[in-house]
């Protein structure tokens, strides 16, 4: 064996080990990684982005965070998330909701979010085409 390749297997076994590391990291915080499905965010996050969010509690939401979050029935993919910005946060019938609206999109979603016992994460971070690749492997 060459030296060459032996300093490539050692590479390619401290990139395998750094990866599980930080995968470990993000589930134990909390951390998710949602790729954008759409063009609806642009230019925040365009279509095949990767977003990474941490979780964020209900009471915790501003107008203009950009959140992930299950919208309910019949607009629910699944159980996939969608991520838009928090357009408005209101009072209905006592309990807090808040509208949502793609920064590509014209109009605020045709739904509203009740925040009380919602699954919610907050962006932190952007990568660019990288949800191509989750996107191209298995479903979960």
């Amino acid at each position: 064996m060459s030296a060459l390749s032996s300093r490539m297997r050692v590479l390619g076994l401290l990139v395998l080990f750094v990866g599980l590391a930080l995968t470990a990291w993000a589930q134990l915080s909390g951390l998710r990684a949602v790729p954008v499905l759409s063009g609806s965010m642009t230019p925040y996050a365009a279509q095949g982005a990767l977003v990474v969010t941490e979780p964020v509690a209900p009471q915790a939401v501003q107008t203009g965070d950009v959140v992930a979050f299950v919208p309910p029935a019949p607009f629910a993919r699944g159980n996939h998330p969608v991520m838009h910005r928090v357009a408005a946060l209101e009072q209905v019938q006592g309990a807090a909701v808040m509208t949502t609206r793609g920064d590509a999109n014209p109009q605020p979603d045709p739904w509203r979010i009740a925040l009380g016992g919602a699954d919610l994460g907050r962006a932190v971070l952007v990568v660019p085409w990288a949800g191509w690749a989750v996107m191209a492997g298995p479903a979960p």
